[in-house]
């Protein structure tokens, strides 16, 4: 029988230390195109310089129409390291520091 490949491989390479696998990650309909690594404010939006909240760290690549893909919204706590996420525009300390209220810490700046 022929092995069939149904999912793709696992995005979360910005993980550098977390106390359970998964116990952080939701499935979040994410209508905006993003790959590992984007920090999302919401759903539909990255984060920008004016954000003031974020939604998460999208875990794996998305064109945006594809349906729930997996987000990293909260900690327990989890580190992630910073030279693998995408701040795009926004100010990487304050962006830092909204993830923090979520539990993930972000190392090595």
């Amino acid at each position: 029988m022929a092995k069939i490949n149904t999912i793709g491989p696992k995005g979360d390479t910005f993980l550098v230390h977390t106390d359970d696998y998964d116990v952080q990650y939701d499935a979040v309909n994410v209508t905006v195109a993003g790959q590992a690594g984007d920090i999302l404010e919401d759903a539909a939006t990255k984060v920008s310089g004016t954000s003031v909240a974020v939604l998460g760290i999208l875990a794996e690549e998305t064109d945006g129409t594809a349906g729930p893909v997996r987000v990293m919204t909260r900690g327990n706590p989890s580190m992630v390291d910073a030279q693998k996420l995408n701040y795009g525009a926004a100010v990487a300390a304050d962006v830092d520091a909204l993830l923090d209220e979520r539990g993930i810490v972000v190392v090595n700046k």
